[in-house]
């Protein structure tokens, strides 16, 4: 269930009625007009915070990213083990977040895709994201194919709650969970690069 805020200005007055456009109406629902009927804004008011839809866009993905961030955060600087820390926390906020939450990162999917349809730059920063993401992983010692395993895994299961494709009972929630935790704990069996053997990164 979508939760009402308390506005500290006109600017998150204007993000906070996109989230709920996009929550209601998709990605392709989220237009200038749209955005102004369910703020209250003016065309000045609102032009003066975000002269491009791309550029609202922008602003919305940014402060999702950083909501979505603070748990996996949390779950990281709780973590006892090394190994695998980031990876546990990205799967630690597509099982564990309470509802409210979960809404946000539904928002903050469907903000990403509502980006990328407009804006390339958007489509490079979330690629360089990706990336970024799977070089932590490696730091960490999970084998590479794993990762991305893991990743891949972790954005269709967000796509398909996004788009409310996919609705898992508790059972098959938690097969996923232990197989994707599975997949942090393996071991590489890939061949070493140039010759030299394989360290593990110990938890």
């Amino acid at each position: 269930m979508y939760m009402p805020r308390v506005y500290s200005g006109a600017r998150d007055k204007i993000l906070d009625a996109t989230e709920r456009v996009i929550l209601r109406d998709g990605p392709h629902g989220v237009s200038v007009d749209a955005v102004l009927a369910e703020s209250g804004m003016s065309k000045g008011g609102f032009f003066h915070h975000f002269p491009t839809k791309a550029a609202l866009l922008g602003g919305l993905l940014e402060r999702l990213s950083r909501a979505v961030a603070a748990p996996a955060a949390a779950s990281m600087r709780g973590a006892s083990r090394l190994r695998g820390r980031a990876l546990r926390a990205q799967i630690a906020v597509a099982f564990d977040l309470p509802p409210p939450e979960r809404e946000r990162t539904r928002a903050l999917v469907l903000a990403l895709l509502a980006g990328v349809m407009e804006s390339q730059d958007v489509a490079a920063k979330a690629r360089k994201a990706n990336r970024d993401a799977l070089a932590i992983a490696s730091g960490e010692g999970v084998d590479r194919g794993a990762a991305l395993c893991v990743q891949l895994a972790l954005d269709g299961y967000f796509l398909g709650e996004a788009f409310k494709t996919i609705k898992l009972e508790r059972d098959d929630r938690e097969a996923l969970r232990a197989t994707l935790h599975t997949l942090v704990d393996a071991t590489s069996t890939r061949p070493a690069r140039h010759g030299r053997a394989h360290k593990e990164t110990r938890p």
